[in-house]
């Protein structure tokens, strides 16, 4: 072999792994700053349950991440509106509504948040709860781990109609006091799941 050609094979093979070395770093520097420019993956961090939620049987489910990070501002800004309803037994005398007004219930939900909701807005966060009564003679209930709580309240939390957060407990006493520390617990919970960023 020539010395010419033995000379031009290693400037060759040299010019390969330059240009190697170059594409990579580009790849690199461009998965790095440019790709992730428009598209911030949203991952779910390990939500540690509160305390509040280990004193009674408690279920939560994220449904949308991205929407349940960005409903957090609407709720600081008072972006937001409540609507409840009642579950009622069926098969005894319901006592529920009696008990506990709709109104009071609300007050509950704007004392948690802190902030009250603003009137005449037309994009908003909507807070949906239902306050279910125990029926305890109704033969065709689930068995929930508390046979014998006067009841449960179910919230979820929707954008534009699309669920992004539920949140399940249940009461034992027909009282106000623990009532509200309840609905206080759901809006700590919901706090608590969204994405620390």
């Amino acid at each position: 072999m020539k010395r010419g050609a033995r000379d031009s094979v290693l400037v060759n093979n040299f010019f390969t792994i330059a240009s190697i070395v170059l594409i990579s770093i580009t790849m690199m520097l461009y998965s790095k700053y440019i790709a992730n420019d428009d598209y911030d993956e949203v991952t779910k961090e390990r939500v540690i349950p509160l305390s509040c939620e280990k004193e009674i049987f408690t279920v939560s489910k994220v449904y949308n991440q991205d929407l349940l990070n960005k409903s957090m501002k609407a709720l600081n800004k008072g972006f937001y509106k409540i609507e409840g309803s009642y579950k009622k037994s069926q098969q005894t005398q319901s006592i529920i509504e009696d008990f506990i007004s709709l109104n009071e219930l609300n007050s509950y939900y704007v004392k948690a948040i802190e902030k009250p909701p603003k009137p005449n807005i037309e994009k908003y966060l909507t807070i949906k709860y239902e306050i279910i009564e125990n029926d305890k003679k109704d033969q065709n209930k689930k068995t929930s781990d508390c046979k014998f709580c006067s009841g449960a309240i179910l919230t979820s939390f929707l954008a534009d109609d699309k669920e992004i957060f539920k949140f399940y407990t249940d009461f034992k006493y027909y009282d106000k006091n623990e009532i509200a520390s309840k609905i206080d617990c759901t809006i700590k919970v919901y706090k608590n799941n969204v994405k620390k960023l």
